[in-house]
């Protein structure tokens, strides 16, 4: 079987186990897939796509709330130990989050573990992320970026004023379906678009060679373990 093949069936085996409640064969396909491909292509080959299409169906009302649920949750855990496993202590530091009210967080969690694979600590705040806690966030570390994700461009132009106050003292950069270059130029962020693993590289071909790289205690925070759509 061709690589391409490889991870087409991959996919195709997530859809068939996760969508069927079976916990332990999901698990063991994603295990298959960080296994047998870099992490990088396990995630914009394997895990994205299937996120993309298991929320097609979703949407068209071919799987029901109850499966997509399962299916988040198995892959949030995986995810979740894979930026355990990753977090670094030297290099320079990202805050990732979403926006107040956005629930979609996978990308994020793609572009937090492709960032610590190229050298990055990250701060991962997760979903629905309100304002006044990003701000402190900000003023506790002291991050050389802060990455903010949603699929609403309401989401980033609602919270404008406060954006603006934070990309006063970091390098701010928004990403998903809601960031436009509109929306990056209200908020004085940069536009980070695609893929998430392709984001990451963008964000550290910018700013890792050359952000100082600071020693700390720090390790990647864990995630709030709240339901999110895909």
């Amino acid at each position: 079987m061709s690589s391409r093949a490889r991870r087409t069936d991959l996919v195709a085996q997530l859809e068939q186990t996760l969508e069927a409640f079976d916990e332990a064969g999901g698990h063991r396909v994603l295990a298959e897939a960080f296994a047998e491909l870099d992490l990088e292509d396990a995630l914009s080959d394997v895990l994205l796509p299937y996120l993309h299409g298991m929320g097609e169906r979703w949407s068209k009302g071919a799987i029901g709330v109850a499966q997509e649920h399962f299916a988040s949750n198995v892959i949030r855990t995986r995810l979740s130990l894979l930026m355990n496993s990753e977090a670094r202590t030297e290099g320079p530091l990202a805050v990732l989050a979403c926006m107040p009210g956005e629930h979609h967080e996978f990308g994020l969690m793609a572009m937090a573990l492709a960032l610590s694979r190229l050298g990055w600590r990250t701060c991962y705040l997760g979903a629905d992320t309100p304002t006044t806690e990003l701000d402190l966030t900000c003023l506790t570390l002291h991050p050389d970026a802060v990455v903010l994700a949603a699929h609403s461009h309401t989401a980033f132009e609602a919270h404008g004023p406060s954006l603006r106050r934070i990309a006063r003292s970091t390098s701010l950069h928004i990403a998903a379906g809601g960031a436009t270059d509109d929306v990056s130029e209200l908020c004085h962020a940069s536009h980070l678009d695609g893929d998430p693993v392709w984001a990451a590289r963008v964000l550290h071909d910018a700013l890792g060679r050359t952000a100082p790289h600071r020693t700390s205690p720090h390790r990647a925070a864990p995630h709030r373990d709240e339901p999110s759509a895909v």
